[in-house]
């Protein structure tokens, strides 16, 4: 008889014990509840390379006061892990390249249609798109080539991507091809995707 309350009292105590701590693990990770409700946020590295389409137009920025120019654009392919079709058109000042000098990106807007293969094969997905938020593009001494860094805002998307916002950064270099003499951008694009949460 001492025996099987003995059990029974161990059982209970063991029983209890588990609760409290499943309870105190519970606070530790999620106080308020909200790792539940947060969406994770990936950090999406994307490949690019583009090719100059319009060396854009030239006029005053109302903003700065400076020559600008308007719509510099590259139309180009991504892969990695959202594969597509970039096309990127920026604002910069000044409005042509001065050697060894820095010209400044100061607006601009950019779109990437997504195609990712599946069991069916190859299909859309969605888009990303957004502005430029700031950057630059340092020339060599030659004004043919330079690095470049750019940060843009992710302002929303279709599809897969519907109600995400984010940023992404930009770099890598602009050069002329002496082959072709066309002007080509190339680098790696990193994502930071935070998903909206319905409230």
């Amino acid at each position: 008889m001492k025996t099987s309350k003995h059990l029974l009292f161990a059982a209970a105590f063991v029983l209890l014990a588990g609760l409290c701590f499943g309870a105190m693990a519970q606070g530790k990770m999620d106080p308020q509840g909200s790792a539940l409700r947060l969406p994770p946020e990936p950090i999406l590295i994307v490949k690019v390379n583009a090719i100059e389409v319009a060396d854009g137009v030239i006029g005053l920025d109302t903003q700065t006061k400076k020559e600008t120019a308007f719509g510099y654009s590259f139309l180009g392919r991504t892969t990695g892990s959202l594969p597509g079709s970039l096309t990127l058109s920026m604002n910069c000042t000044p409005a042509t390249p001065i050697p060894g000098v820095t010209t400044e990106l100061t607006g601009g807007a950019w779109t990437l249609p997504v195609y990712m293969t599946g069991i069916k094969g190859t299909g859309y997905a969605g888009s990303l798109y957004g502005t430029i938020a700031k950057g630059t593009m340092n020339w060599d001494k030659t004004g043919t080539g330079a690095n470049v860094y750019m940060v843009l805002n992710v302002d929303g998307g279709t599809q897969s991507w519907d109600g995400v916002q984010g940023y992404a950064t930009f770099v890598g270099t602009l050069l002329v091809d002496e082959k072709t003499q066309k002007t080509m951008l190339s680098g790696d694009l990193v994502f930071n995707i935070i998903s909206v949460v319905a409230e």
